[in-house]
């Protein structure tokens, strides 16, 4: 229905149809294997990277094909792994996280319980631009906000606002002076040093055969856990962010203005 078997999504060969897209995690060329035709080993029809470049619609690049998510998950993956140069995908994460950076806020506040502010989101921006975050062999554009988060920094809670009641719990009692203020943020009579940060980005495969993300969100007193989570990654949530109109989206302009400045 959608490519009414035009070029350059079908290709007629002989007695063969070809589907192609294009993959959402490495931008090459993909076919659609099953599409019409029940396949015999399976009743989903799937797609695998095409090594050839479509004309129309997509360029195959070896480099973005040897780092797919979706091609090749990465069990062991290090947050100083980068790519040695900057290709049209790299940029293209860029552009994304530019253009959506209010629905990157909105999912760090979701996935954490803490609520973005700009000076935060300056921080995590900074950081990210000095880190070449954009360069991280782990990241693409399925994935982008949460690599975003997962790549900046241990930052101090003091102050913060938090929305998650089961922090907001662990805070008052696992952090000797700490207490929650009438305005939902945290804070503390004493010494303690408290932060928060994310580690263990993980890629497999889950028991039906699709591409799995997670990571590990930490709380820490004086360099002690007191609260940690998996985070599980949700790229269909986040294309439906991106797709909600501007008026209607949690986080307006304050953002997206910032990430211009700091990513364009």
């Amino acid at each position: 229905m959608a490519t009414r078997k035009l070029p350059p999504y079908y290709e007629k060969q002989e007695r063969n149809e070809l589907h192609f897209a294009v993959c959402p995690a490495c931008n090459n060329p993909v076919q659609i294997i099953g599409l019409n035709k029940r396949l015999q080993h399976t009743d989903r029809p799937y797609a695998k990277h095409y090594h050839k470049s479509i004309v129309g619609l997509a360029v195959f690049n070896k480099e973005a094909f040897e780092s797919c998510s979706l091609a090749h998950p990465r069990k062991n993956l290090s947050k100083d792994d980068r790519k040695p140069i900057c290709t049209d995908r790299e940029r293209q994460i860029l552009l994304s996280l530019q253009e959506n950076f209010d629905q990157v806020a909105y999912l760090f506040q979701l996935y954490s319980g803490i609520v973005m502010t700009p000076h935060l989101a300056k921080q995590m921006l900074e950081w990210f631009v000095a880190e070449q975050g954009h360069l991280y062999r782990g990241g693409s554009l399925i994935n982008a906000p949460w690599v975003f988060v997962y790549l900046s920094r241990a930052q101090s809670l003091w102050g913060r606002k938090i929305k998650d009641a089961e922090l907001q719990e662990v805070l008052s009692k696992k952090v000797p002076t700490g207490s929650i203020n009438e305005n939902g943020q945290f804070i503390t009579k004493g010494q303690e040093k408290v932060f928060f940060w994310f580690a263990n980005h993980k890629q497999g495969k889950s028991t039906d055969n699709d591409l799995k993300e997670t990571m590990d969100f930490f709380v820490t007193c004086d360099e002690k856990d007191i609260f940690n989570k998996t985070i599980t990654f949700d790229y269909e949530l986040f294309q439906r962010l991106i797709n909600t109109p501007v008026e209607k989206r949690t986080y307006k302009e304050t953002f997206t203005e910032l990430a211009q400045k700091y990513l364009g």
